[in-house]
């Protein structure tokens, strides 16, 4: 998963066809997938330097 993650953050177009469904992670299970989208893309996730304002 760290792995997979580490890709993607090195590769952000992939990133965005993993978003819009035209690509797809190998190796990675829905449940994985989830996280991963929310992590990249979900508003819930807060940044660090929210806590130091």
């Amino acid at each position: 998963m760290i792995e997979m993650v580490q890709y993607l953050l090195n590769n952000p177009d992939i990133l965005v066809k993993v978003k819009e469904g035209s690509a797809s992670l190998i190796g990675v299970n829905e449940e994985q997938l989830t996280a991963i989208k929310d992590v990249f893309f979900g508003e819930s996730i807060v940044p660090k330097s929210y806590f130091w304002k």
